[in-house]
């Protein structure tokens, strides 16, 4: 298993066990709005919500809405009781129409989703202010996505993207094969950007062994089936040639 898996392993069972309680609430009460087979898997939702856990978001954006299942697990995961109360707003746009599943009884969590269908993401980030510190990307990121996304985050932010892989079906046979897919894509053209302005990267990427199910944590289940993170740090005056995977 290449390093940049045993990186994504170890922040994901460090994770669980640091949040494990909280966690399984989550894992119990996910309202994961309406079954569609191109919504996000519940191990990868799983992922969001234990990054949100373990990064403690204040302003989130999501690109790709479709029906909402990604945005109700960040929502879930970012409700803060204490002393002060603080609810972590998510916008999120899409270029198709509003098909966002309103869950009776959630009012809690979509309140806090900020919805922009029929957007394309170009004209989403030149409209929205800016200050986020947590990004997730389920769609194809082009150049003026990636500058657009960096100009609204602060300069510490994490990114995740998904369908790092997809199955392919190989021709003449019954077999189907993993592939890169936009995940990789967005992965490629962050890190790129990221360097050129400055900024130090951490990737985490899944195993294709997590393809179906995800990274299963004993005692908790399946964590991550096709999502990568990365960790974004802006460090002044600092410009290094780094390689695409692992630490950076």
């Amino acid at each position: 298993m290449s390093l940049s898996a045993e990186n994504t392993i170890k922040y994901i069972e460090d994770g669980v066990l640091q949040n494990k309680t909280q966690l399984e609430n989550l894992v119990i009460n996910f309202n994961p709005a309406t079954a569609s087979e191109n919504s996000i898997s519940s191990a990868d939702a799983i992922f969001l919500q234990l990054a949100c856990l373990v990064e403690r978001p204040k302003k989130i954006m999501e690109i790709g809405t479709w029906v909402g299942t990604s945005a109700y697990a960040l929502a879930q995961a970012t409700i803060r009781r204490g002393y002060f109360d603080l609810e972590v707003p998510i916008y999120t746009c899409d270029d198709g129409p509003d098909n966002f599943y309103v869950v009776e009884g959630q009012e809690s969590y979509t309140k806090r989703i900020i919805r922009h269908p029929e957007t394309h993401s170009s004209e989403f980030l030149k409209n929205i202010d800016g200050g986020f510190d947590f990004v997730f990307v389920d769609g194809w990121l082009k150049d003026d996505d990636v500058e657009g996304i960096f100009e609204k985050c602060e300069d510490t932010f994490t990114f995740i993207t998904h369908d790092y892989f997809r199955s392919q079906k190989i021709p003449n046979t019954s077999k189907s094969k993993l592939v890169f897919c936009k995940g990789h894509h967005d992965v490629q053209k962050m890190i790129e950007y990221g360097w050129e302005k400055g900024y130090e990267t951490e990737l985490y990427p899944p195993s294709p062994d997590w393809y179906h199910g995800g990274f299963h944590v004993h005692h908790f289940g399946g964590v991550n089936a096709c999502c990568a993170m990365i960790k974004f740090e802006k460090v002044a005056g600092l410009r290094f040639k780094r390689h695409i995977y692992g630490k950076t």
